[in-house]
């Protein structure tokens, strides 16, 4: 980048007002900030924040940019824990923050959004009209819709049930690195076949253009009714959700589980007395609340028939948030324990893999020598959908060099795990921390073809730069 300080910013307020251009260390740094156990290096900070508030704002910032060589990031919320919104070589973090907009069509059956809103706040308008957003993602109050787009995931839910993002996308606004827009899709229930140019943004994880708005369709709201299952191992839980769907039982929306050590920290801080192991939660759904209660039921059935110690419909609302409390603050227990630096990972293998993997997550500290053997690890998942998240918790004293350390060996287990097992990233991306796996997976020609795709759209490389070829 050859262009001054002083001189970009003069250009960048000139596009989007004195009050959305920030240089200010703190926001350099808040906006570079990511949920690694250290702090944050100058090196990786943007030299400027802008805050476009149209999708021709985003146009000419990127115009721009694109003719002076200078990097954008594209920062929505900054929830990703592949931690693409941190910035590789400075330039410019671009936040979709101010692109809030949202529509609901009720006749056309498609919500249009800015890619700024909360996944939240969609659904939360969608359900005040008795439908629903097909992504429930953990960071759902602050991560944004373009971010989950961007990704292709629908977090929690079962893929089989909506799909991911690319199954209800109808259509998207994109400015490419160059700044030109375009718009594609359609404003029909009904996906355009042969060329749709969505397909090619949805999953990019933003290295082709800038999604400024979406279209995607909604859903009717299930009733809902949650059961959860108590088992004396979570490799048992794995046996009993590996022949789930072979048993043809009603579909459930969501499936998810806690290992012994997640639930036995978390019985603690919430002072419950429930019994010892792991327990597993489906959330099973029907068109009335008796059929969603019925199908809960059967879920019951089949725990206990499958070995739980025991089952039962959450039917008490207390009992529920206790219990959905132990799973959803999995990522928090190590901080109960006095470790606060922590780094987590995902391994989705297929289902007749899903109990072997799940055995060896669970001891995966066991006999090490590295650092990883000096980690607490805490096993839990979207078991559902086939998807396991360990995360690693130690000292947050640790000095940073060996905080680097085991960080880098944690990104290289969850490599050689998925390829052990035939798994993929499912659910938060791949760039920039799986690059390695991916080509190691799919080999060079498919990594080949994507980088001559950002050739194509992006010939200066300004957009998300450095994603691409990874970092170790």
């Amino acid at each position: 980048m050859t262009v001054p300080l002083e001189e970009m910013t003069r250009s960048l307020t000139a596009i989007v007002g004195p009050e959305y251009v920030r240089t200010e260390l703190f926001e350099r740094v808040n906006y570079a900030d990511t949920s690694l156990p250290y702090d944050v290096e100058e090196r990786d900070l943007p030299d400027v924040v802008v805050h476009p508030g149209s999708t021709e704002e985003v146009s000419q910032v990127l115009r721009y940019a694109n003719q002076h060589g200078i990097p954008v990031t594209t920062y929505g919320s900054g929830t990703s824990l592949i931690f693409g919104t941190k910035p590789k070589h400075g330039g410019i973090t671009l936040s979709t923050k101010r692109l809030t907009d949202l529509v609901i069509e009720e006749d056309y059956q498609w919500f249009e959004s800015g890619a700024g809103v909360t996944i939240a706040r969609v659904n939360t308008e969608l359900e005040k009209r008795g439908y629903c957003l097909p992504i429930n993602v953990g960071s759902r109050m602050q991560a944004t819709i373009g971010g989950a787009v961007s990704v292709n995931t629908c977090g929690h839910l079962m893929d089989y049930i909506y799909g991911k993002p690319v199954s209800n996308v109808l259509g998207l606004e994109v400015v490419l690195p160059t700044g030109e827009i375009i718009r594609t899709g359609s404003k029909t229930i009904r996906r355009a076949t042969g060329w749709d140019l969505a397909r090619i943004f949805v999953g990019a994880e933003g290295i082709l253009g800038v999604i400024t708005r979406i279209r995607m369709a909604f859903y009717p709201k299930p009733e809902t009714a949650d059961t959860v299952g108590f088992f004396k191992t979570a490799e048992d839980i794995g046996r009993a959700f590996s022949v789930m769907l072979k048993k043809k039982l009603p579909p459930i929306l969501d499936g998810e589980f806690a290992s012994e050590k997640c639930c036995k920290v978390g019985y603690e801080a919430y002072g419950l007395d429930f019994p010892e192991g792991a327990l597993a939660i489906t959330q099973s759904m029907g068109r009335t609340s008796e059929e969603a209660l019925a199908n809960a039921r059967e879920m019951e059935r089949f725990f206990r028939a499958e070995g739980a110690t025991e089952s039962f419909v959450l039917e008490d609302p207390k009992v529920r948030a206790q219990v959905w409390g132990v799973r959803e603050n999995a990522m928090r227990w190590g901080k109960e324990k006095g470790l606060k630096g922590y780094q987590a990972i995902e391994v989705n293998p297929p289902l007749p893999f899903l109990t072997q993997a799940i055995t060896e997550l669970n001891h995966i500290t066991e006999g090490r020598d590295d650092l990883i053997g000096q980690t607490e690890a805490y096993l839990y998942g979207h078991i559902g959908a086939s998807s396991l998240h360990c995360l690693f918790a130690f000292p947050y004293e640790w000095p940073i060099e060996k905080m680097k350390q085991v960080v880098r060996e944690i990104w290289h287990l969850e490599k050689e795990l998925n390829i052990k097992y035939d798994g993929v990233g499912g659910d938060w991306g791949q760039l920039p921390y799986r690059v390695p796996f991916y080509r190691e997976k799919y080999g060079e020609v498919s990594y080949e073809i994507i980088r001559k795709m950002k050739q194509l759209f992006d010939p200066n490389n300004i957009l998300n730069r450095g994603n691409l070829e990874g970092e170790e």
